[in-house]
């Protein structure tokens, strides 16, 4: 993950959660297809320019086959139920990919560190900031750990074939280490003095750079071009 700071392709945290609330408009309202396209190559040249050059290139291969591969909405009503249900979960997946990519860009690209301190600079109140840097904090751990169960349970020859050891084997251990894990943020938080009310010195300074405008402006024109075209 590239830091904030050292990257002028990389957005203020701000910034993205702006695109991704704007993208978010796309699940009601559908957006002329070359306009998708276009929101999709700014936010995989990003990807890119943050040295994620193979999230860049999924994020381009999802969206081809989502477009390509799926019929049209008018062919799948009149198929056969079960069939339109198959379907119908793709198309809803096609519906959420735009904001679900700009969302996916937030979290590959931003740290914690700089998520706080960009609402320290819109003053942001900590009932909100915190649950979101608890969030950036709890699930890249719960990954990492759930990761290493299921890989040990894979060694022992459990897997989802026998559902009853699996929940056993598996779950009952994630379900451990999730409230371990929250308690471990809790005390981190509670040592670095998280309820002082006075103001803090962050180590990194966020700022307002080019790539922010640049982000913004492409994304709103596109958006709203895509809606009127």
């Amino acid at each position: 993950m590239s830091t904030f700071s050292d990257n002028p392709y990389n957005p203020n945290p701000i910034s993205k959660i702006g695109i991704v609330i704007l993208l978010g408009f796309t699940v009601f309202h559908q957006i002329n297809i070359y306009f998708e396209w276009a929101i999709i190559f700014v936010i995989s040249f990003l990807f890119y320019k943050n040295g994620l050059k193979n999230d860049a290139l999924k994020n381009i291969a999802f969206f081809a086959a989502f477009s390509c591969l799926l019929p049209d909405i008018v062919i799948i009503r009149n198929m056969n139920p079960f069939i339109m249900m198959f379907f119908m979960l793709f198309i809803v997946c096609r519906m959420i990919y735009l904001p679900f990519s700009a969302g996916k860009f937030f979290i590959k690209t931003s740290d914690v560190g700089s998520i706080i301190s960009s609402m320290d600079k819109i003053k942001v109140p900590q009932n909100i900031s915190i649950p979101i840097a608890v969030m950036f904090r709890f699930f890249p751990s719960f990954r990492e750990e759930s990761r290493n169960i299921k890989r040990a349970m894979r060694i022992r020859g459990i897997t989802f074939k026998n559902p009853i050891s699996y929940i056993e084997y598996v779950i009952v251990p994630l379900l451990v280490i999730s409230s371990n894990i929250s308690d471990d943020i809790a005390k981190a938080a509670e040592t670095k003095c998280i309820e002082n009310p006075v103001k803090k010195t962050r180590y990194l300074s966020v700022k307002i750079k080019t790539v922010d405008f640049a982000y913004m402006l492409l994304m709103l024109v596109m958006i709203l071009g895509g809606i009127l075209w």
